[in-house]
């Protein structure tokens, strides 16, 4: 199977990248590499065959995709956790919460950010998606404000509503942007480098938190949890000026401004044959070939799979710990989940670059699942000591690299088609989340910590199906590709 994956980054088409852009035939290569440059073709980031003005080039689209594209996605995760650093740091006392509802504030978030997603991605294919994701971000940041005056739970819900509908094409939309301008094999060390920004969001949203309630408790007359909502906003807001200035449209709609003509050329030229073009028209056929293939019914599933075994280390773990006030401080709280989250960070950073060099996605994906796998099972046995118990949380942190994997993967292999593209990849995540809102009510309930035993017991099985899913992808990835060569290259 390794050796069939792969050429999963060619499932596309049969005709070779370099006959697509030429490799400096159809730009004349002028110029040498900088230091610069030269260090990124050293450490793998482009290719050595790469001309020098295509370096130039991807440089510059990185530059203008992915530095929006992760600060976005910081400040997303930044704001979407700190309801539950708040919570766990004075805000369950001072509104008088309890029981459950940290779950219901969640569910309600989940429950606007999933039923709005897909209508929020089409809005992303009728009008400029470098103005629409800004906006949507200056709308979230307004509402995360909001929850800084909050004075009661109604409050918190029609705040946490809100951000949930401009958060929604947030995730898709920045892979959709990034599906459209790189080429497969480009794909997923960039996929990576964006999704670490989520648990890097998560982790400083705990050190943020720890600060606020150390630094900021009771100044002005505010709490430190309000502060935390304060500064997570004006982070928030700037980020989306910044997306105004230099994130561009999909490559067919409009020039970016920040490309010269002729790298608006080559951005297109080098793209023929390997990646459809990115304009998406509503029509009945598009329902035809997306439910008429397996890729939406496979990759939606491994995503549920994988949103349910997101939730040990998140939640869950800071309920664990404030169950504990005897043993850990509310700055313990706020800070032990972030050796969870950056160790998600280093996962989802090497396998991602491991798919790359490799060429494969199966092997990553079964590699950084099995730490997953272990710290459940751990947790499920429970006695097994406080630091035992520790370990198995931050292990199951290598579940983040399971993210970019799985995007990446979907998005090579349905390369050739923009549009079903576009559906899958959002339906992947509007149904995993909207799966992941009602389950994490059942399975870790607030009032079962610390010892969540059904959640324990469920995210076990998932992980375990979700090696079978792997297996699944990576036979159905390989049978297409084969069949593909068989009749040239065309569907």
């Amino acid at each position: 199977m390794a050796g069939e994956d792969s050429k999963t980054f060619e499932v596309i088409s049969d005709v070779p990248e370099s006959s697509a852009t030429d490799r400096g035939n159809s730009v004349q290569d002028q110029g040498r590499d900088g230091p610069w440059l030269r260090l990124l073709t050293f450490l793998k980031w482009y290719p050595k065959d790469m001309p020098h003005l295509e370096k130039r080039l991807v440089l510059k689209l990185d530059l203008l995709i992915l530095v929006f594209g992760c600060l976005s996605f910081f400040t997303k995760y930044l704001d979407q956790q700190a309801i539950t650093n708040a919570y766990v740091s004075g805000m369950k006392e001072d509104l008088h919460l309890g029981g459950n509802e940290l779950n219901y504030i969640t569910a309600v978030f989940w429950a606007s950010y999933c039923t709005s997603m897909i209508p929020a991605c089409y809005l992303l294919t009728r009008f400029p998606i470098n103005i629409a994701l800004p906006t949507l971000e200056v709308g979230w940041g307004l509402f995360t404000f909001g929850c800084a005056w909050a004075q009661n739970l109604n409050t918190i819900y029609a705040m946490r509503f809100f951000v949930g509908i401009f958060e929604s094409c947030s995730f898709t939309g920045v892979i959709y942007v990034i599906g459209s301008w790189y080429k497969p094999g480009e794909v997923t060390r960039r996929v990576a480098l964006f999704f670490i920004a989520s648990p890097l969001g998560t982790m400083f949203a705990g050190y943020l938190q720890a600060a606020a309630y150390t630094n900021l408790n009771n100044v002005n007359g505010l709490a430190g949890w309000r502060w935390l909502f304060i500064v997570c906003t004006v982070i928030t807001l700037p980020t989306s000026i910044l997306g105004y200035i230099v994130f561009p449209d999909v490559p067919h709609r409009k020039r970016p401004r920040l490309l010269t003509e002729a790298e608006y050329t080559l951005a297109n030229s080098r793209l023929k044959g390997l990646v459809a073009p990115s304009e998406m028209k509503v029509s009945r056929a598009i329902f035809k070939r997306v439910f008429g293939r397996w890729h939406w019914y496979v990759f939606v599933v491994h995503w549920i799979l994988m949103d349910q075994n997101f939730m040990p280390y998140s939640t869950p773990f800071s309920l664990y710990l404030k169950a504990k006030p005897e043993i850990y401080s509310v700055s313990h709280v706020n800070t032990l989940p972030t050796i969870a989250t950056a160790l998600s960070v280093v996962a989802a950073l090497v396998a991602g670059v491991a798919a790359d060099r490799l060429r494969n996605f199966w092997v990553p994906s079964v590699v950084t699942s099995v730490p997953v796998l272990i710290g459940v099972a751990l947790l499920v046995a429970y006695d097994v000591g406080e630091a035992g118990r520790l370990a198995a949380f931050i292990i199951t942190g290598f579940e983040g690299a399971i993210s970019p994997l799985t995007m990446s993967w979907a998005t090579v292999v349905m390369a050739n088609d923009a549009e079903e593209r576009a559906i899958v990849t959002a339906s992947m995540n509007a149904i995993g989340q909207a799966m992941a809102a009602w389950t994490q009510i059942l399975q870790y309930p607030a009032t079962s910590a610390p010892r969540f035993r059904k959640g324990f017991i469920s995210s076990l099985s998932t992980t375990v199906v979700q090696f079978l899913s792997i297996a699944l992808i990576a036979f159905l990835s390989n049978r297409e590709r084969r069949r593909r060569s068989q009749v040239g290259g065309n569907v």
